[in-house]
């Protein structure tokens, strides 16, 4: 009994001062069979244990319980010392089991995946419909588009446009996006071009200009030449200038060099103090794959960050990783990022 105690009594001090034992000392602790088999035993009659409202176990009917279980039923008139003993021991028991449990939360680092790789093949495809073409651009692709009037699109990985087939008869050149394309556009000053996304659609008359719309909370247009007016779904307007960015809730900002903007059409990954989980996003969809973060925490950190888009994914995580920022590294098909 008092070697039992100690034990557990070495378990509470492993887990309020873990940097007091070894590993080999924590893995010892996990490995008395008896004592993890009373922790799963307890644990699988209360998984209230493990939500945030649970109600506190019903100690005496557990103990009734356990004694069923394990053979430990007591002889009438056994005395009352002996049950005490009992009691307390099945009270340590249950201080164990979950001490135990935690311990075994800690050996597990949590998972937060940002990004999952699409097993489909990933080829460029055409659809067209009452003479609306939409083109896909599958992960890990970039293509340039011309349309009927000579505008000219690049399209990034996972993006695709919707445009007539002919613009002929229409009093605005209307397109449809989806992900992320650079634009420039032939100027006809009686017919403006229009760029719609989920969340904005910015007017232009000619001009070039970047749109980033993978998601409604996350579109951006940012102006290179000319002029572009922006408007949300409540049709509040935004005046943009060349040099200047606005996101989807319309928030101007100046950029010191917006030509970084269009870094991708030319072969780069280009981010300037940007949070990591964008990061790693873009080179999820650029390198078709799984990303998964072992620290919320870190997905936040902000970074700056070139390369190649010709670069293997190992070389691009040897780049991330001599930042000595973070620890990114490919397991079992997916990049798992740590610190």
């Amino acid at each position: 009994m008092m070697e039992r105690k100690d034990k557990i009594v070495r378990t509470l001090d492993a887990m309020e001062h873990p940097e007091n034992f070894t590993k080999e000392e924590l893995d010892a602790l996990l490995s008395d069979e008896e004592c993890v088999r009373i922790c799963r035993d307890l644990l699988d009659s209360r998984e209230a244990l493990a939500r945030r409202y649970a109600t506190a176990p019903d100690v005496e009917a557990e103990w009734q319980s356990f004694k069923h279980r394990q053979g430990l039923c007591q002889a009438s008139g056994q005395p009352k010392k002996r049950s005490r003993m009992l009691y307390t021991g099945i009270a340590l028991s249950v201080a164990a089991s979950v001490i135990l449990f935690l311990l075994l939360r800690l050996s597990v680092p949590e998972e937060y995946t940002v990004f999952r790789a699409d097993l489909e093949a990933q080829v460029v495809s055409m659809e067209t419909k009452n003479g609306v073409h939409t083109l896909h651009i599958p992960r890990g692709m970039s293509q340039l588009l011309v349309l009927p009037d000579s505008s000219r699109v690049w399209l990034n990985a996972e993006s695709s446009l919707q445009y007539p087939e002919s613009f002929e008869g229409m009093k605005r050149r209307e397109v449809y996006l989806k992900g992320e394309g650079y634009f420039e556009v032939t100027k006809d000053a009686a017919h403006p071009f229009m760029v719609k996304t989920d969340a904005l659609e910015t007017q232009v008359l000619g001009t070039s200009f970047n749109v980033k719309a993978y998601s409604g909370n996350d579109t951006q247009v940012t102006l290179l030449e000319g002029s572009v007016k922006v408007s949300d779904r409540h049709h509040k307007e935004l005046l943009l200038r060349p040099g200047e960015h606005t996101d989807g809730q319309l928030r101007k900002t100046s950029v010191e060099n917006c030509t970084d903007y269009r870094a991708w059409i030319d072969g780069q990954f280009y981010f300037d103090d940007v949070e990591l989980v964008e990061i790693m996003r873009e080179l999820g969809r650029w390198y078709n794959v799984d990303i998964v973060f072992t620290h919320k925490e870190i997905m936040q950190e902000r970074l700056h960050f070139q390369a190649e888009r010709s670069d293997s994914l190992q070389d691009i995580l040897e780049l991330l990783n001599c930042m000595q920022r973070v620890k990114a590294r490919m397991e079992k098909g997916k990049v798992v990022v740590g610190v």
